[in-house]
């Protein structure tokens, strides 16, 4: 060891405290934990406790476990070797066509809307974009803990499993551990075994794990559907999220969240209800609504009848468009001619109407009762349905509804919910919805064209494909200079990407400290 390495080890142990410290106070005190994980790893790997666990560091502060349990159990698994290579096969295509979908609508747009859309809000906090368990405000510790490790063994089971369809050793399953978190997990397949591989088959191993993940998220999607189902409404009404200024609503005491069950003793059990009994009225008329208020401290709710003399829905959406500046109002009576809205049609004040069940039918989606009617609508439904599980616990601060529509549901006395009860049903929920997530995420982000990532690996390939096709047709393109095209490519290819990512993950908040 020569005389500057000590020092260099200093200065970089030294730079490690001063980023952990920075991030700490920026971002989340628990980033903080990196610097003492840091010198308990150090201090580990001195006494020789890291070779006898077969562990190695990775990056300075990751902590890569190997293991060789569970080969006896992978080799049962996979041994029906046909099935497991028509199930790459389709996985194979099934990434290909999603890894397409995560560019476009996680990579391209994202930059596209940052670099030419102007800025309306304010970039979220940075500790948001730190997606673990307990640092993220979105991502609760213990189910979000839970759901993390369960997706992370399923993905690199699915590499093992494929791996060994097609002849591949593996030598070990292992974690990727940053403290107490698992952040990653791994399957090491024999290195030259699958380098040597054709082509195809390597595809298929490196496109199983997000596979995996995706047919699982499917899988459990139908499952919570299944369970959502068995929620009921504790109250049948409607409520509102919104009320608007200076309108019926507002001036009648109506707040947010209360539930709507009754106009004039007629029963509103959910938004088309409501529309068509409110539609019986005509602005400047007064009708009775029964109302139950929030939960008290007790979870009681009051009722009240609460008298409600209904205004204009025309004159309140010409009259806004008035006062709003670059509005035009004659286009706005155009539009509203063409709604079906015409002068004396009766208006509330509210917005976001809902059915005390609607938590629930978020959450099954195209499954659920109140989605449209149709195939068409049906298949829709399931395209867009990821992403509005993925988005959810960030609208609801970690919770997979707003607490306001738990408090609307409970459970019948009977069956399978009668005999988990409300506690039951809901642990349930919890544990269904952070496992879908958790999949969704590593299967879709996995698929990202950027190496390390499975979808990096899949690029190259394809790229190598494509290009020993072209070299058919001329004598003069030898294969290794295929080969180092296509790694040229994927090299550039995985830089382009990395560059938009950050460029969408990061301009927004360079703008809010530019002058």
């Amino acid at each position: 060891m020569t005389e500057q390495e000590p020092n260099r080890r200093r200065l970089a142990e030294l730079l490690l405290i001063m980023v952990a410290t920075y991030l700490a106070v920026m971002i989340h005190p628990l980033l903080a934990g990196v610097v003492i994980w840091y010198i308990i790893l150090r201090a580990l790997e001195r006494a020789g406790v890291l070779d006898r666990w077969d562990a190695t560091r990775v990056m300075g502060i990751v902590l890569m476990v190997r293991t060789k349990r569970g080969q006896r159990v992978l080799e049962a698994v996979s041994r029906p070797r046909l099935f497991w290579r028509m199930f790459g096969e389709l996985g194979l295509w099934t990434c290909r066509a999603i890894s397409l979908l995560v560019v476009l609508l996680f990579v391209l747009l994202p930059v596209l809307s940052v670099l030419f859309m102007p800025q309306q809000t304010e970039p979220p906090p940075a500790r948001e974009l730190i997606a673990l368990p307990g640092i993220s405000p979105a991502i609760p510790l213990g189910w979000g803990l839970a759901g993390l490790i369960i997706a992370l063994v399923i993905h690199e089971y699915g590499h093992g499993v494929l791996a060994r369809a097609h002849g591949m050793r593996v030598r070990s399953f292992g974690l990727l551990i940053l403290g107490l978190l698992p952040i990653g997990a791994f399957a090491e397949p024999e290195t030259e075994e699958l380098m040597r591989a054709p082509r195809k088959e390597r595809q298929r191993v490196f496109a199983a794990g997000p596979a995996v993940n995706i047919y699982a998220s499917f899988l459990g999607f139908l499952l919570l559907a299944a369970v959502a189902s068995q929620f009921i409404a504790a109250d049948e009404g409607i409520h509102a999220t919104g009320i608007v200024v200076d309108q019926p609503a507002e001036a009648a005491g109506i707040e947010a969240w209360d539930i709507i069950t009754h106009l004039n003793g007629e029963p509103v059990r959910d938004y088309a209800e409501f529309g068509e009994v409110i539609d019986q009225y005509s602005a400047g008329e007064q009708v009775e609504f029964t109302v139950l208020s929030v939960p008290d401290a007790d979870g009681a709710r009051q009722q009240r009848s609460v008298p409600v003399v209904l205004s204009d829905k025309h004159a309140y959406y010409v009259n806004s468009c008035g006062n709003t500046s670059g509005c035009d109002v004659a286009a706005a009576e155009e539009w509203l001619e063409a709604q079906g809205v015409e002068p004396g049609d009766p208006f509330l004040g509210v917005s976001g109407v809902a059915s005390s069940t609607v938590g629930v039918e978020r959450l099954a989606g195209p499954l659920s009762d109140s989605w449209p009617q149709g195939k068409l609508s049906t298949a829709i439904g399931f395209v867009v349905q990821p992403g509005i599980l993925l988005i959810m616990p960030f609208q609801t601060s970690g919770e997979v509804m707003y607490v306001e529509e738990l408090e609307m549901l409970t459970v019948a006395d009977d069956g399978f919910a009668g005999m988990l009860g409300m506690t039951g049903m809901l642990i349930l929920v919890h544990m269904l919805f952070w496992f879908i997530w958790w999949n969704i995420v590593l299967g879709a982000f996995n698929l990202i064209p950027l190496v390390p990532f499975d979808g990096g690996h899949l690029m190259r390939d394809w790229m190598h494909d494509q290009l020993s096709r072209l070299s058919a047709m001329s004598r003069d393109w030898h294969p290794m200079r295929v080969e180092r095209l296509a790694h040229k490519l994927s090299a550039w290819s995985s830089f382009t990407v990395l560059a938009m990512i950050l460029i969408a993950l990061f301009l927004p908040y360079v703008r809010t400290v530019l002058p």
